[in-house]
């Protein structure tokens, strides 16, 4: 049931991380930035680079960029743009600190900051903001925002700012966000054979469980085609408990909520589609069709997919593969609440080139260098009519923007950095309830206690 060898076990936003610098999809989670190289002449079409500007204070030095997990495809528009920042600001010399994927972006970040050697400008991520602002790891960026001519703050999407913010200051920069899952995918084939028609943004759970239904093939114990795959794991059951109306902690994050009826239905629902209805791929299925479930379904053995924008990578690499998308479906009460994936930059608390950290901040968000392969929606509205590209109307991603604006339809996981582990003590429980080894209701029950204990640790 996963995009990557992670069904039915835990994975947390760290491994993430690492997951998509593996998978070398067309789609980053985090913000990143790659090596700088020489600089290109700029193709037909192409903007030139940005005249040289003189140096001024904390314009003149190393600017040290932690970055992590830029996919093959962004490597080069992220190469082109460090080189033309480092033309534009000729005192600046990019020095980047990329880890290999599979290492852990954010524990190597913890041993910098516990060592005073946070770099200049560096990879943040949903949910994280908050703990390392009140660590004082990160530099307040509200002086450079107010003071740059080139960003107004009236310009900036009112969804982003809780995201970047804290005890109202800004502490990180947005440079796009994405919903996730965002996308349920099907194969058009499919449902022409079905005789159904296709889904649409409209769609309910229930109108997917009634579509994998008749789309499931199956002769006796051999199945030919699954109706269905989802990914269990934090970022999709927190999008089923959110949309229906659900929660995983109470307003001031002391307890978990994660037993009410709102939140075990919602992942009931989705537990009977594999387990009762037998129409989506299991964990047994998992592991004989291996790898990939994006790879799968592009391959005609699945159906559907509740799936995410780094999807896009495996979906486009299968020939002839016959796929369009929708945005994921509503839950039964007519709510569609999405997790946030964020690409932002911070500062060092101590940086000395602030200035300079903070013009690449900036850049990176006007110029987008690599939206040409990784669809974020902009931070700004100014910026808006950027969202656009051949994919999107395949992808169904046309109405994105206006839905976003709307109040409750994104969200970060709550509880900090206690997150990580809280997310781990749900989903092993969870991952017995998939397994068939205990229901829902169950799991939620044995995983509350320990999740109100993680609470209430002091941090």
């Amino acid at each position: 049931m996963q995009t990557t060898k992670m069904s039915v076990r835990t994975i947390s936003r760290r491994q993430m991380l690492k997951l998509v610098g593996l998978g070398g999809a067309t789609a980053a989670l985090a913000a990143c930035a790659a090596p700088a190289a020489p600089a290109q002449q700029p193709s037909a079409g192409q903007a030139p680079a940005p005249a040289a500007q003189p140096a001024a204070e904390g314009m003149t030095g190393d600017l040290r960029v932690m970055v992590c997990c830029a996919t093959p495809s962004e490597e080069p528009l992220r190469n082109k743009f460090n080189a033309d920042f480092e033309a534009k600001y000729p005192g600046v010399k990019i020095v980047p600190e990329i880890l290999p994927a599979g290492q852990g972006y954010f524990e190597k970040l913890q041993t910098m900051m516990a060592a005073n050697t946070l770099p200049d400008v560096f990879d943040m991520w949903e949910g994280y903001v908050q703990p390392y602002a009140a660590n004082g790891a990160l530099r307040p960026l509200d002086d450079l925002i107010d003071g740059d001519d080139q960003i107004k703050r009236d310009d900036i999407l009112p969804v982003i700012i809780p995201a970047q913010s804290w005890q109202g200051k800004s502490y990180a920069f947005v440079y796009g966000f994405m919903p996730g899952p965002v996308s349920l995918y099907y194969n058009v084939d499919h449902f022409e054979q079905a005789g159904l028609q296709p889904p649409t943004p409209d769609w309910t759970w229930n109108d997917v469980r009634e579509a994998a239904l008749k789309l499931h093939v199956a002769q006796g114990d051999k199945v030919e085609r699954y109706g269905l795959s989802f990914d269990n794991w934090f970022v999709t059951w927190q999008y089923m408990i959110w949309s229906n109306g659900g929660d995983i902690f109470n307003a001031d994050e002391t307890k978990t909520t994660i037993t009410e009826p709102a939140a075990v239905e919602a992942v009931q629902f989705w537990y009977d589609i594999v387990n009762k209805d037998k129409v989506a791929v299991d964990e047994t299925a998992y592991q004989m069709l291996g790898g990939s479930m994006a790879k799968v379904f592009a391959g005609g053995m699945i159906a559907m997919r509740l799936g995410n924008y780094w999807d896009l990578g495996e979906l486009k690499e299968t020939k002839g593969a016959n796929w369009r998308a929708v945005l994921s479906p509503k839950s039964n009460i007519g709510q569609r609440v999405w997790y946030m994936h964020l690409g932002c930059w911070s500062i060092g608390a101590n940086s000395k080139m602030a200035p300079a950290a903070w013009a690449y901040a900036r850049d990176f968000v006007l110029q987008r260098p690599i939206d040409s392969v990784t669809p974020y929606i902009p931070p700004l509205k100014s910026l808006m009519s950027t969202f656009t590209g051949p994919d999107h109307e395949q992808l169904g991603y046309g109405a994105l923007p206006e839905i976003v604006a709307q109040p409750g339809v994104l969200r970060i996981p709550g509880a900090g950095e206690k997150f990580d582990k809280i997310q781990g003590l749900i989903q092993a429980e969870l991952d017995l309830a998939f397994t068939g080894k205990k229901s829902v209701a169950e799991a939620m029950a044995a995983a509350a206690p320990k999740v109100d204990e993680e609470l209430a640790r002091r941090a």
